[in-house]
């Protein structure tokens, strides 16, 4: 198969797209991509282009998962998937084939609805019916973070995942964020230096505030989403909900002993 030249107007074509340090699969994933994210190319070596993302965090992602469609998203109707993950079948029908799957926070242009079913149109130009969904977020931001991460309890520990088909601690806050329209940095350390959001202590966090933990030197190893009364939602193995207080049924003790700091985002969440 000839090698692809380098080009504008990429398109992420499968579900989700890993991007790896080096121009291999045996190197470091680092992040992903979702079907439908329009990378920016800076560099190609073979089969491998080198993309930067909306988030500025860059990385090689190899030619199979990409298709060229410069107009794709452009000035259309468009559905915003908010199921953990949402099959797209050939037909508006439970036992129709599959064809691909959409992922949560992916965005597809409308061609047609029936009912709870929205037919979509993808970046190579097939189409397909899916049921993108789940029910409506209600109250507050800071309450509606807490709805978005708990969708994903269960979903597992994936190092540089960040969809529900595998998180890392830093990717499930970024796409709980994301998807109230807040874009945050791709890493933990980064997002601790956010803006330099105000610290907030442990007993006083509010759903919404961000926990910080530190292994060693004051260096941040782990993040997670405040519920409120010291409870979080977090990404160690698998999604969980569990609390940072002594008295509570879940609490974590390990979790406690390595606690830095909260951070108050009641300037990215209050109304």
């Amino acid at each position: 198969m000839p090698e692809p030249r380098p080009r504008k107007g990429l398109v992420v074509n499968s579900a989700v797209a890993n991007l790896y340090r080096e121009p291999a699969f045996s190197a470091e994933l680092v992040t992903q991509a979702v079907l439908a994210e329009r990378p920016q190319v800076i560099d190609q070596q073979g089969k491998w282009f080198q993309v930067r993302q909306w988030d500025g965090y860059e990385g090689w992602m190899y030619y199979f998962y990409l298709t060229k469609n410069p107009e794709f998203l452009i000035e259309v109707e468009s559905v915003t998937v908010t199921v953990a993950v949402a099959p797209i079948r050939q037909r508006p029908a439970d036992d129709a084939p599959v064809i691909r799957e959409a992922v949560f926070g992916c965005r597809l242009p409308v061609l047609d609805r029936r009912g709870f079913w929205v037919q979509v149109t993808l970046p190579d130009g097939a189409t397909g019916w899916l049921q993108p969904k789940s029910e409506q977020l209600f109250g507050s931001r800071r309450e509606r973070i807490v709805q978005v991460a708990r969708n994903f309890l269960g979903a597992p520990y994936f190092w540089g995942g960040k969809t529900p088909k595998g998180f890392d601690c830093s990717g499930l806050v970024q796409t709980c964020f994301k998807a109230l329209g807040m874009d945050l940095p791709r890493d933990s350390h980064l997002q601790y230096e956010f803006q330099e959001l105000p610290a907030v202590d442990l007993e006083l966090a509010q759903p919404g505030d961000l926990f910080f933990f530190s292994e060693s030197d004051g260096r941040i190893s782990h993040v997670g989403i405040a519920t409120g009364d010291s409870g979080i939602i977090h990404c160690s193995g698998w999604v969980k909900e569990e609390s940072l207080d002594p008295e509570s049924p879940v609490y974590n003790h390990l979790l406690r002993g390595i606690f830095l700091k909260g951070r108050d985002t009641s300037e990215l969440l209050d109304e």
